[in-house]
């Protein structure tokens, strides 16, 4: 898992400009090293500014340097009596979340010169963040360490490159944004590419490679039902995608699969399977704001997100069925052995092409759900969270036998989950990142709809 990378200059005056005490100056030295020390025990990469930024000069300097050197964003440590535009100067035309942070250090004092800056930025407009507390404060430390996370999801988001393989599937308007917004909000590129390509470079896999990688998989997984065919096709898409996604240089993206590919060729579903748990977001029915919402679930994780179709809520005892359509993350499984691979259903796509298909219920464990869509072209964020829980193999006969499944017990209101849902597809990690994604909503102007 990547760790945030959080730029710390500790602003204040000169002595000969202050009325604070000559030491002052050594004590909020002090804090701005302690400072690095516990949040880099929070995970947290630190890049501090050893001297302190005295004047709007040397705040401009320093932050310049720690934007040159990628940080995701930044922590102005009130270290004395300030004046505002020490912070207003630099903060003005930054374009990475920042943290106006206030100690409680009585000979420091910054609360004072905070509040004043604080309401400054305010008044400018200018998005931050207020914090106040000592730096081993649990509070103040997972404060930190949220926006941390939360602001490397929407740095890091900034050019990237989206990989959209194929166009609409089955009219879902809601999978496919206005891609120039897209752009605008996360700062992301969309590469189209026809799907025919992916098809004519899985056709030139050469076989040992196919042979070889079969004799592997079947050794970590259950038991392999699609004949021999069937599973060649499956794994030279999965190669296809990989060597495509290398050649352009994708960071994360979205197949159509249905109807063309599956109908004629082979189901995604081995590809998208694992690549999802290798790293790189992989979207099914070309679902923009699925990829989209996938991607930051996996920033913000490290981990694999999902995607699945909201298949039956239980308005009563809150349960959520979240059915795919044969490629979730093989990471959710409880271990490798508990995956068998299924022949795809002919009835989604009917033709020579069907495609292997995980077949596990996912594993116990604290998820997050979310899901990007659209109001009257605004986007909201869906945030809600639970806890997944087992099932045995024989309760997805009920209904799709061959499709992978994961139960969770919602925390919220059902009707609430349900009167949220925009799409057909919801997405989850393992963990709670439900405070993360009001952060992330907040630095993109994006509404959070927690449910």
């Amino acid at each position: 898992m990547d760790k945030p990378r959080i730029g710390l200059i500790t602003v204040s005056l000169p002595p000969q400009l202050s009325t604070d005490p000559p030491e002052v100056e050594k004590v909020s030295d002090l804090i701005g090293e302690h400072a690095e020390q516990e949040f880099a025990r929070a995970g947290i990469e630190v890049i501090r500014i050893k001297e302190q930024a005295q004047n709007e000069a040397a705040s401009i300097a320093a932050t310049r340097q720690l934007v040159d050197a990628g940080v995701d964003g930044i922590i102005y440590l009130v270290g004395s009596w300030i004046y505002v535009p020490i912070v207003v100067a630099p903060a003005r035309d930054l374009n990475i979340p920042f943290i106006l942070w206030a100690v409680p250090d009585l000979m420091v004092a910054s609360l004072v010169p905070s509040c004043i800056t604080h309401g400054a930025l305010d008044e400018m407009g200018i998005k931050h963040q207020f914090v106040y507390g000592a730096p081993e404060y649990p509070g103040l430390i997972d404060e930190v360490a949220r926006f941390s996370r939360a602001a490397m999801v929407v740095h890091r988001m900034k050019g990237m490159r989206y990989g959209l393989f194929g166009g609409r599937c089955m009219y879902m308007y809601t999978g496919m944004p206005d891609l120039i917004q897209v752009k605008k909000i996360f700062g992301v590129e969309t590469v189209h590419i026809d799907e025919f390509m992916l098809v004519e470079e899985a056709k030139r896999i050469e076989g040992r490679k196919i042979t070889a990688f079969l004799k592997d998989f079947r050794e970590k997984y259950g038991v392999v039902h699609p004949p021999e065919d069937v599973m060649n096709k499956s794994v030279r898409l999965y190669l296809a995608l990989k060597s495509l996604a290398a050649e352009n240089e994708l960071d994360f993206v979205g197949l159509k699969c249905m109807p063309e590919v599956q109908g004629n060729y082979c189901s995604h579903c081995l590809s998208v399977a694992l690549h999802n748990s290798e790293g790189l977001v992989t979207s099914c029915e070309a679902d923009t704001n699925g990829a989209l919402t996938m991607e930051i679930l996996h920033l913000l994780s490290g981990r694999a997100a999902g995607f699945g179709d909201v298949f039956a809520l239980g308005m009563e005892d809150k349960t959520l069925r979240l059915v795919n359509c044969g490629s979730m993350a093989v990471e959710f499984a409880v271990s490798g052995k508990d995956i068998d691979w299924g022949l795809q259903y002919d009835f989604i796509a009917p033709g020579p092409g069907r495609g292997a298909t995980t077949v596990f219920v996912a594993r116990p464990g604290r998820v997050t759900l979310a899901r990007l869509a659209r109001i009257s072209g605004e986007y909201v964020m869906q945030i809600a969270t639970g806890e997944a829980y087992s099932e045995p193999k024989e309760k997805m006969k009920e209904a799709r036998a061959l499709w992978p499944h994961i139960f969770i017990k919602l925390d919220g209101n059902p009707k609430n989950f349900l009167q949220n849902c925009r799409s057909n597809h919801q997405h989850w990690v393992y963990g709670d990142y439900r405070e993360e994604l009001i952060q992330i909503c907040d630095f993109l102007n994006i509404r959070a709809i927690a449910v």
